[in-house]
């Protein structure tokens, strides 16, 4: 038997994948904007209701340099710390150390969860 194609946009609103997850329940994905930051954690609003489990979060800030770096990041010397993502029932939020020249980057979080049923 042959897989239905599935296909879906990418969207700052929420969007069903098509997918479900290995209890059967249905698999969303919302794009998020984040902007420039640096030796303060950044909040970031989700917007998501009834979030339950995060199943995957790829981010990538671009820099003025158009140099895209991968979040988090484990990057750690005399002059840097890492980046870490956390996200709560409201907020998309980086943890970032004290030096990591990013005010002027951009990216978008592509987060994949499921909701409470």
């Amino acid at each position: 038997m042959r897989q239905k194609d599935v296909y879906f946009k990418y969207s700052t609103e929420e969007q069903f994948t098509g997918e479900y997850w290995i209890n059967g329940v249905k698999i969303y994905c919302k794009v998020i904007l984040v902007t420039g930051f640096d030796s303060e954690d950044k909040y970031v609003p989700h917007n998501i209701s009834d979030l339950y489990r995060v199943l995957s979060c790829d981010l990538f800030m671009k820099t003025s340099d158009r140099t895209n770096h991968m979040m988090p990041r484990a990057h750690k010397d005399d002059d840097h710390d890492g980046i870490s993502i956390q996200i709560t029932k409201t907020n998309l939020i980086l943890q970032v150390g004290k030096s990591n020249g990013f005010q002027n980057a951009t990216g978008y979080a592509i987060l994949k969860y499921i909701k409470v049923t």
